[in-house]
């Protein structure tokens, strides 16, 4: 089951670690890195995922750390 997103509350780390130049492959992995219920949207949860773009050569050109909102599920019962 894929867990309905909703808005982001914003982003943090953003690093610019390599320029990226015309013709660059950039490809990217993403990792969650927290997660939690949130206390002022009842259903709702947030995550934090850590993002990192490495061009063709294997060099990591960007980093990022952004939360959105996401529905939590309803417990098993």
């Amino acid at each position: 089951e894929v867990a309905a997103g909703g808005p982001s509350p914003g982003f943090r780390d953003l690093r610019w670690i390599r320029p990226v130049l015309a013709g660059d492959t950039i490809s990217y992995v993403s990792g969650i890195v927290d997660k939690r219920i949130s206390a002022s949207r009842p259903g709702w949860g947030i995550v934090t995922v850590r993002t990192t773009g490495t061009n063709q050569r294997g060099e990591d050109v960007y980093s990022i750390t952004a939360s959105a909102f996401v529905a939590t599920r309803a417990k098993a019962g």
